[in-house]
């Protein structure tokens, strides 16, 4: 579950008060008034937070393509070719 960059600001900050997952559950509850996220989900969040100490994920960088460009021009020039 992709937890929006406020929702994850409210879980660390209330993290770092209460200091208890079920609690902060609770509070986001009240909050919103709706079933919003799972005690693992608090937990996780803050935990990845603490580690990184970052609230949001870094970007990933993409797998380099190994197809050079003179060999796409070269799949190019055979497709135009082809009747």
């Amino acid at each position: 579950m992709s937890v929006p960059i406020d929702i994850r600001i409210q879980i660390v900050l209330l993290m770092v008060k209460f200091e208890s997952p079920i609690v902060v559950k609770r509070k986001m509850h009240v909050e919103f008034g709706v079933q919003t996220l799972e005690v693992y989900c608090v937990r996780d969040t803050f935990q990845h937070c603490c580690e990184t100490s970052a609230v949001v994920n870094r970007q990933r960088s993409e797998r380099p393509s190994k197809i050079t460009e003179e060999q796409a021009n070269k799949v190019h020039d055979v497709s135009k070719n082809v009747p």
